[in-house]
């Protein structure tokens, strides 16, 4: 599934400021410019792990939202 077919550019800033945390911007800024999870994960200084936990996060907080 691909998250940025799922947000329009309204919804897409609306999610930023409201419901996601600062990492998990983060996170989606990187991921949805096509770095992988190990490469988000060397960026931020996270475990891969964390990185799947932040990307779900996401996912769930978009998709309950449309």
């Amino acid at each position: 599934m691909d998250i940025r077919g799922h947000l329009e550019k309204n919804k897409f800033e609306r999610v930023l400021t409201k419901k996601l945390t600062s990492r998990e911007v983060q996170v989606l800024s990187l991921y949805a410019t096509g770095f992988t999870v190990k490469e988000v994960s060397d960026v931020l200084v996270l475990s891969e792990s964390t990185v799947r936990t932040h990307i779900n996060n996401i996912f769930s907080k978009v998709l309950i939202d449309r």
